[in-house]
């Protein structure tokens, strides 16, 4: 049988969240916006089955934020479970979850966001502090979920990556997933604030061949974009001895659903990258030429295309 196509998908539930972070790429709007246009559970969960039986499909399924859609509940009732391991969803880890939370042990990845281990790095971008994420997380792990926090790595946090780690480890969590801040969307008026130089990530790299993982740590990661590549090159040997390894993860086709199924390609930048809207009766046909005719091919200045992982961890985008 002929290996699948690897496609990496972004599909948005929702445009409306409950927070205003500072660096929301999608710049996510208030609870009580109108929505003039939304996917229905049935079109998402048909949608989700299409891309895994035809592709080799890694599914970032997000908001906004996810589970503020009151009918969201509705799409695990009605997805067959062997979909289920495609799927990462992202949470805020402040809304209630109104849901078995031990479905979410079948995904590939539940991930709660953080800013860094202390309240005044939460604060400063997410604008509440750690104490409600932390109890959501407690909540989620005691019901068999295995959470990974999802930590951007920003000014105010870089030079603490190991505090970070022991705090959490402290506490009983034992999955990460470290991004870099992107000067996009909403993020674009704070770059100078939080957006990392090349020193400053320099100043992550060093840390990363001097700070020993502890063995109770299952999953760390670092994604970072192509500006990174050079930098990722001149430390790969220092980074093997800490057994960390680095993968290109770039190369993969790229596509991007949003709420209203206006189709994109960049995660970061749907709306100013139309190529088209959902047509669901033609869907894999659609989908099958944009990926044919390259338009879906995609590397940009912040999409990942750079993994640092321990040893331990399987390849995956």
């Amino acid at each position: 049988m002929p290996r699948k196509r690897r496609l990496n998908v972004h599909l948005y539930v929702i445009p409306t969240c409950n927070l205003k972070c500072i660096h929301c790429y999608s710049d996510a709007l208030p609870l009580n916006s109108q929505i003039d246009r939304i996917l229905s559970i049935e079109e998402m969960a048909n949608i989700i089955a299409d891309l895994c039986d035809n592709y080799d499909t890694a599914l970032d399924v997000e908001g906004g934020e996810f589970f503020v859609r009151k009918d969201i509940t509705t799409l695990f009732d009605i997805l067959p479970a062997q979909y289920l391991r495609h799927i990462t969803l992202t949470t805020n880890g402040v809304t209630k979850i109104n849901m078995n939370p031990q479905i979410f042990g079948d995904l590939d990845e539940f991930r709660v966001s953080v800013e860094g281990h202390t309240d005044e790095l939460q604060r400063s971008i997410r604008g509440i502090s750690l104490r409600p994420v932390i109890k959501t997380c407690k909540w989620l792990m005691d019901n068999g979920v295995p959470v990974t926090l999802r930590i951007t790595l920003h000014q105010k946090n870089h030079l603490y990556l190991a505090e970070m780690l022991d705090y959490y480890l402290n506490l009983g969590f034992s999955r990460f997933s470290f991004y870099e801040f992107q000067a996009s969307g909403r993020g674009v008026p704070y770059a100078n604030d939080y957006a990392l130089n090349t020193a400053q990530m320099e100043d992550v790299l060093k840390q990363l061949v001097t700070t020993n993982l502890d063995d109770a740590i299952d999953v760390f990661k670092v994604s970072l974009s192509s500006r990174r590549s050079h930098m990722i090159q001149e430390y790969s040997e220092s980074l093997r001895h800490k057994g960390l390894q680095t993968l290109d993860i770039s190369g993969a086709a790229s596509l991007t659903i949003n709420y209203d199924g206006v189709l994109g390609v960049c995660p970061w930048n749907v709306t100013n990258e139309n190529i088209g809207s959902l047509q669901i009766n033609n869907f894999s046909f659609n989908i099958r030429e944009l990926i044919d005719t390259g338009r879906l091919d995609h590397s940009c200045s912040h999409c990942s295309a750079n993994r640092i992982q321990k040893y331990s961890l399987l390849p995956s985008a």
